[in-house]
């Protein structure tokens, strides 16, 4: 046996001295060169186990075992954790934006992933190893760009160096932490076979943590699931279907395109939206789908016309249009405030639009009623909350202020699925009892076939297909598309 869980229990003591248990007894047990994937609903404690067994969670209480090497990870004093920590257990962090550091080179981090174990390299040994990662992660075609900064790779190529980092020291052990959580469908299809091929070709245990067992069921050799056993972990998206009858047309977008350098990342883009209607939007990775998101809610500059409810001079003119469209970014944890706690960023907007009065309370607990986040959230900071908690907050932000156009960006790519069902069935409610339209971007196929009424196809930052959500799944010629069906993503 590899590493060993005895009876693990994690708990936190929140300002009232009051103790909550998040994970109770948990057991696992992890061999060499298998793959062991650890699954649960958001919130169950599946990354704070993966950060406890490195010793990386701060302000917990914690009890029990775990055995690596006939040692007790959880007695190690932190001389004894460095030698350990991505030399012996790697690790691949949920989330690439915040674990790569934005001020250095991708080079530079998995040489320093080297060098911190292997002091005395040589500078020739160290060039030798750092092409090799980078091949065994299939990522050659960018070592000639090895002097590039993380912002400067797609999602792909971020989690492809994390790797990189990971499998620096040929570890026995790595924990990956939800991979391929914000990764478009065929990436994410590609991440997961590389980890598999790396398993098996250089004989590396894996502890898995995804809330998707379907997509880690081909994958692991074992699957543990942690919290309460959920058939809609496995189960496909069971929403309702909202009437989407509607003829008044609320955003029109003429030629939008958007140019970074001389680089379009969004080219002569067409489209309408009608009130109580959905738009879908899909297309891989580096498409041009959150440039979009951006572009409409006047984030960045753009050239051609959006005309939201008859105003194409909304951006100046009108505070109370800005209102009426908002947006839910891809990442809610670099979106959120990390000094405001819970209930501020909430009320945030109400403050802003003049909304309220200062006793924002009772709108702020009826919105964490409506999202089912728990009361004892309300004085939480965002990196205190699972990452499907913080997507909810995002959400409550933005419903809060009752928008007719609600952008939701890769809005449930981090909730397993019965999560995913609860958010997607209270954004059907919300359009039930108010005007209210969706732009979804997703690359979950299922998501954007039950929400949407149309669908638009990106690629290159261009529209290559547009149809109503039967069209494109029945009849669409392109090639992305396609894929996806094939893959059954």
């Amino acid at each position: 046996m590899l590493l060993k869980i005895n009876n693990l229990n994690i708990s936190f003591v929140n300002r009232n001295q009051q103790e909550n248990l998040v994970v109770k007894n948990f057991c696992c047990e992890i061999k060499p060169a298998k793959i062991c994937a650890l699954v649960g609903q958001s919130g169950s404690g599946k990354s704070i186990i993966a950060l406890t067994i490195l010793r990386l969670l701060n302000g917990a209480k914690i009890a029990g075992e775990i055995l690596f090497e006939n040692q007790n990870l959880l007695q190690l004093n932190e001389k004894s954790l460095q030698k350990i920590r991505g030399k012996k257990i790697g690790f691949i962090f949920q989330d690439p934006n915040t674990a790569l550091n934005p001020l250095h080179k991708i080079g530079k981090q998995i040489e320093e992933a080297i060098t911190i174990h292997n002091p005395k390299i040589s500078k020739n040994d160290l060039k030798n190893r750092l092409h090799e990662l980078m091949r065994k992660v299939e990522l050659e075609a960018l070592i000639p760009r090895l002097n590039s900064y993380p912002h400067q790779l797609s999602g792909g190529q971020k989690q492809r160096v994390m790797i990189a980092i990971a499998i620096a020291n040929n570890p026995q052990i790595i924990i990956a932490d939800e991979p391929t959580t914000a990764l478009d469908a065929i990436v994410q299809n590609e991440i997961l076979k590389l980890l598999k091929n790396l398993s098996k070709n250089l004989n590396i245990a894996i502890l898995l943590i995804s809330h998707n067992r379907k997509a880690v069921a081909k994958l692991a050799d074992e699957i543990i699931e942690i919290g309460q056993k959920n058939n809609n972990l496995e189960t496909e998206t069971d929403i309702e279907k909202h009437d989407s009858k509607s003829y008044e047309k609320i955003l029109e977008v003429k030629n939008l395109t958007v140019k970074h350098k001389e680089f379009y990342a969004n080219k002569n883009l067409n489209f309408s939206l009608n009130a109580n209607q959905n738009l879908g939007i899909i297309g891989e990775s580096g498409s041009g789908k959150s440039t979009l998101a951006k572009a409409l809610v006047n984030l960045i500059k753009f050239d051609g016309e959006i005309n939201l409810f008859g105003d194409k001079n909304w951006q100046k003119n009108s505070q109370e249009l800005r209102r009426k469209i908002q947006i839910i970014f891809q990442d809610p944890y670099s979106s959120l405030n990390p000094r405001m706690k819970v209930c501020e960023i909430i009320a945030e907007g109400l403050i802003i639009h003049k909304i309220t009065s200062k006793n924002f309370e009772n709108e702020v607990r009826e919105i964490m009623q409506k999202m089912k986040l728990d009361e004892i959230l309300y004085n939480n900071f965002p990196h205190q909350l699972s990452g499907g908690q913080r997507q909810r907050v995002a959400l409550a932000r933005s419903l809060i202020l009752n928008p007719e156009i609600l952008i939701l960006d890769e809005p449930t790519s981090a909730l397993d699925f019965a999560t995913q069902n609860d958010i997607l069935n209270l954004l059907i409610s919300i359009q039930k009892q108010q005007k209210i339209s969706y732009i979804f971007i997703s690359h979950d196929l299922e998501v954007i076939a039950k929400m949407s009424d149309f669908v638009a196809v990106l690629k290159d930052g261009a529209i290559v297909d547009y149809q109503d959500k039967d069209g494109i799944f029945s009849k669409s010629q392109n090639d992305y598309v396609k894929t996806l069906i094939a893959l059954g993503l």
